[in-house]
């Protein structure tokens, strides 16, 4: 999966030129009505992990491994929205709320461009409604003040998820899982095999070196690790929702 390109759909840079009369409201998360999961940075994992299942996937990036917040069962599926199209999960991931705002770079240098999907349907590009970007004299408005230090925020949590999950990689604590999930009796299918996901292996992890034990423990990776592990004991919950809403449905 790319970890940049999910919900996006037009990525523009952003200038008080280009921009200037714009202005942004954000009334639900229809954006994310196609999404069964979505990535998540490092330090979201044992908040999302009460709730929502966390596990790991490879990136068409650079074939590392990001973590996600499974929000659905099947393609294209998201259990977590309700009648007004708004996410319904106690803790919405940063990648959905920083959304449709995104950092870019050229990857040949450090340096990062503030970019808009602008074919976001609450932008008002005559700046009749909503919060708007910049003032008529072109400075940035509180509200995009707000939005650069939310992204610097997030870019730099983002870097911390790589190096965690680059960990995961060395120790060889991740492998490939597959879950055989079972419907209720009844239901059309009776059940489907998902595949394609990576979880920690707990069984290596007993067999690491107390060396890096220490090393996982001091730099908050076993709260992480568990927290994962745990939150997988939230499939069962993801089923019967499903369930629950096939049967509306029907």
């Amino acid at each position: 999966m790319s970890k940049q390109l999910l919900i996006y759909n037009n990525i523009s840079p952003v200038s008080s030129e280009a921009h200037r009369d714009w202005s942004i409201q954000i009334d639900n998360h229809a954006f994310a009505e196609e999404l069964n999961s979505v990535p998540l940075l490092a330090t979201e994992i044992t908040s999302v992990a009460r709730e929502l299942p966390v596990i790991f996937a490879k990136t068409q990036d650079d074939g590392g491994f990001v973590p996600l917040a499974v929000m659905g069962l099947k393609k294209g599926q998201n259990l977590f929205l309700d009648e007004k199209k708004r996410l319904t999960m106690r803790y919405i991931p940063g990648f959905l709320r920083r959304y449709p705002f995104a950092f870019a770079n050229d990857g040949k240098t450090d340096n990062f461009t503030l970019c808009i999907d602008d074919q976001f349907e609450g932008w008002s590009k005559d700046g009749s409604e909503g919060k708007r970007l910049f003032t008529e004299t072109g400075e940035q408005t509180e509200e995009l003040k707000g939005v650069m230090e939310f992204l610097k925020d997030y870019q730099y949590r983002a870097e911390l998820t790589n190096v965690f999950c680059k960990r995961l990689s060395e120790l060889e604590l991740l492998e490939p899982m597959e879950a055989n999930i079972k419907l209720k009796d009844g239901q059309e299918g009776g059940g489907f095999n998902l595949t394609g996901f990576y979880v920690v292996n707990r069984e290596k992890l007993k067999k690491i070196s107390d060396e890096d034990v220490l090393d996982l423990f001091k730099k908050d990776g076993l709260e992480l690790i568990f927290s994962h592990l745990q939150s997988m004991q939230n499939l069962n919950a993801l089923v019967n929702k499903y369930s629950e809403q096939s049967k509306e449905a029907a």
